[in-house]
């Protein structure tokens, strides 16, 4: 993203202003416009500071352009009300078939198939638009340094993308997607459209650091901020504004439906950006001072073979929690923070047939999508209440993301008196120290773990990986047909992020064992 914006500070901003109310004015309403490349080459042009006396001879070509008005409206507006009069010069004009104008005393709304824009007459451009950049300073601490790019093509881009509303039902997701294909249809490059997207929620100096492959969490304090990285450890963060930013994920998490109170000071939501998954933990007084907020960054799910390459998991070990998982065992596997839990659980959901029933509880979305014949609940009121209800729906299986108090534990308890096959993940270093987290919930006399397959896992360094395995007595595999599935296991190798293809090639080889269907 670097390279295209170094160029920026060299800008024109009445031909930037020209670039716009010429997307805006003909583009948003031209019946080629999902086909057509030209916006996206005069976007380029704007953002690479090519702006110059060549750009209007370009504008000339586009065959619906009425030049001599888009110079007139550009040279007339000022900054601050720009994209609200020219969003009302379109209500005024012709409009196509696709694009619907509801006017109301407070505005306009224009809907478009896929998505509306809301101009409220009282909304003026705000001074929190720009974007950033980060470089890694290597002096004797980790630092990284965050650095603001105004551009003005970008600024008034960013404040049309902020009025972009989902026309179906509103949520953090359909709010989010609606916004990614209104950018498509202007920028090309996937880093930049991402990082417009977070600047248009307000968590645009937060891009750089959540689009970094490296970066596997952020931690936002009081006064400071720090991030994770996989390569230089914990760094902290420069020219941050801690709770500025947090009080932003607070309004996030609003519209995500989370509600933090003082009543409620702690809570949970999801985020996808640009195929990364990010579970925000946010928490405020009376819990800390301020509002204190933890992101961790999910990459790409891990399959069972990505597990034993990157060493994980030995494969004969893998063979073995294969065949636990499809002969329908409990798995509970327990670990400190960031050792890999979700990992692991999400890659043995992978190997579970596509046909299986499944249902899926946690505070945030963090497993897999895949066709299968399965439900997702986002629990805010409570995974007991959840779990009851699963049990009269038929579901095979039963998928806690995290099991964190008493009431969790109570889930997985009825969960698996029903017969539910169940899989989950919790905190814990060890064994012994589960069953004290358990006798201290006074639920140790309810639980027998013996019937668990219990996976304890360990990060060492940069590598997240399986410490130890109790099995329960009654599981003793072939010894032959584990190896045939370590076998399967390494013959799959990596498929990238195509995760669905290869749980689907690894169940059909699965299936020529006479594996449990």
């Amino acid at each position: 993203m670097l390279a295209l914006l170094k160029s920026s500070r060299h800008r024109n901003p009445t031909l930037a202003r020209l670039i716009i109310a010429h997307q805006v004015l003909n583009c948003l309403r031209c019946p080629l416009f999902n086909k057509c490349s030209f916006t996206r080459a005069l976007s380029s042009a704007a953002i690479e500071g090519r702006l110059d006396t060549d750009i209007l001879e370009t504008l000339n070509n586009c065959g619906t352009l009425d030049l001599g008005s888009l110079l007139h409206i550009t040279r007339k507006l000022g900054s601050r009300d720009f994209i609200y009069r020219l969003l009302n010069t379109l209500t005024k004009g012709r409009i196509s078939d696709t694009i619907r104008v509801a006017m109301l005393k407070e505005g306009f709304i224009i809907s478009m198939n896929d998505f509306s824009l809301i101009v409220d007459r009282n909304l003026t451009m705000t001074n929190d638009t720009g974007i950033s950049l980060s470089r890694l300073i290597n002096n004797n601490d980790c630092l990284v340094e965050l650095i603001r790019v105004n551009n003005e093509y970008l600024n008034h881009l960013i404040e049309l993308t902020r009025r972009v509303v989902p026309s179906g039902d509103y949520s953090l997701t359909s709010l989010l997607g609606s916004r990614e294909r209104f950018l498509s249809r202007f920028i090309t490059n996937d880093s930049l459209r991402a990082s417009l997207l977070l600047t248009s929620i307000g968590l645009g100096d937060l891009a750089p650091i959540i689009l970094n492959a490296n970066v596997e969490d952020i931690f936002i304090t009081q006064d400071s901020m720090y991030i994770n990285h996989s390569k230089y450890g914990v760094c902290r963060v420069l020219n941050a504004e801690p709770q500025v930013i947090a009080r932003q994920f607070l309004r996030v998490a609003n519209i995500s439906g989370v509600r933090i109170s003082t009543d409620n000071p702690s809570g949970k939501f999801s985020i996808i950006i640009n195929g990364k998954r990010l579970r925000v933990t946010v928490d405020k007084w009376p819990l800390v001072e301020g509002v204190s907020v933890h992101v961790r960054l999910h990459k790409k799910p891990f399959t069972i073979s990505d597990l034993v390459v990157a060493g994980s998991v030995n494969v004969v070990e893998a063979g073995r929690l294969v065949m636990a998982v499809r002969n329908g065992y409990n798995i509970l596997i327990m670990g400190p923070p960031s050792s890999g839990k979700t990992t692991l659980l999400n890659a043995l959901d992978m190997v579970l047939p596509l046909n299986v029933r499944r249902i899926y509880i946690d505070e945030t979305d963090e497993s897999l999508e895949l066709p299968a014949p399965s439900v997702k609940v986002k629990s805010l009121i409570g995974k007991t209440e959840e779990v009851l209800k699963s049990l009269h729906r038929g579901y095979g299986i039963l998928i806690i993301g995290e099991l964190r108090e008493r009431e969790h534990f109570e889930a997985l308890i009825h969960g698996f008196n029903a017969g539910l096959q169940v899989m989950a993940t919790t905190h814990a270093e060890s064994v012994e120290s589960l069953v004290s987290r358990l006798r201290a919930f006074l639920l140790s006399d309810l639980i027998d773990l013996s019937k668990f397959v219990l996976v304890i896992m360990e990060r060492m360094g940069s590598t997240r990986r399986v410490k130890s395995i109790v099995y329960p007595q009654s599981f003793n595999p072939d010894q032959e047909k584990i190896n045939a599935i370590a076998s399967i296991i390494t013959g799959l190798g990596h498929y990238g992020n195509n995760y669905v293809n290869y749980s689907t090639q690894l169940i059909n080889a699965m299936s020529n064992l006479g594996d449990p269907e």
